[in-house]
């Protein structure tokens, strides 16, 4: 059995400081300083140390309330969000630039904290994006993943095409919200306000809540919600 330091092993540590250095485009050595942090240790070398040495009692030592602000984000939702947006400015760099006559709508599969996903987004009115996120999608278990016509999945809406007691064979959480572009570059609404959960599988929430804030790639996470 691997060994463990207040419930936490060198491989989860390592997994844990894969996705940091990913998402916060890191050094390897940096993101495995934060992610014993995370973990609630003083470093990297800290944790080595007790590892190493069975007499040492379980550690009591718990991070400060602002180490965790700065390393896990204010809401886990409106993270995943923010890690959609990011994706759609590195293939669309003037995705913010608002065109009277180009409707902006499409989109993307990507990897979202190691994950397969699809980051969808439509202009709705004044500039306005509609913006969802389907995290951990397998599309080959998508029941209407192959159909023809309007039964099969397109991706134009803020949920799949199939019933949602479906959505559990296939997805780990469907959310959306909403990016402003015309009076500024923001996510709407602060914390879990402003967005909407349409599924969430059981066991998902609480594994997000582990995952590490991302920094807007040049918008603000959260603003003015126009109702």
């Amino acid at each position: 059995m691997e060994k463990k330091v207040n419930g936490h092993t060198a491989d989860y540590i390592k997994r844990l400081a894969k996705s940091i250095k990913k998402v916060q485009n890191i050094s390897h050595h940096e993101a495995l300083e934060l992610a014993s942090k995370q973990s609630g240790f003083h470093s990297w070398k800290h944790f080595q140390n007790l590892l190493n040495n069975s007499d040492i009692p379980s550690l009591d030592y718990q991070t400060t309330d602002a180490t965790k602000l700065d390393l896990r984000p204010k809401n886990p939702y409106r993270n995943l969000l923010v890690a959609g947006l990011n994706e759609i400015l590195k293939q669309n760099k003037d995705f913010f630039q608002v065109e009277k006559d180009k409707k902006e709508t499409g989109y993307i599969f990507v990897e979202l904290f190691g994950y397969q996903s699809v980051v969808i987004w439509r202009e709705i009115s004044f500039g306005e994006i509609s913006l969802a996120v389907w995290w951990k999608y397998d599309h080959s278990k998508h029941p209407q993943a192959n159909l023809t016509g309007n039964a099969r999945e397109n991706f134009r809406d803020t949920s799949p095409l199939a019933n949602k007691t479906e959505y559990k064979k296939f997805v780990g959480v469907v959310l959306h919200g909403w990016v402003e572009r015309a009076t500024g570059k923001y996510i709407q609404g602060s914390g879990g306000a402003s967005i909407i959960r349409d599924y969430v599988r059981r066991g998902e929430k609480a594994e997000l809540e582990k995952l590490p804030a991302v920094q807007p790639n040049g918008f603000q996470a959260e603003g003015l919600f126009f109702v």
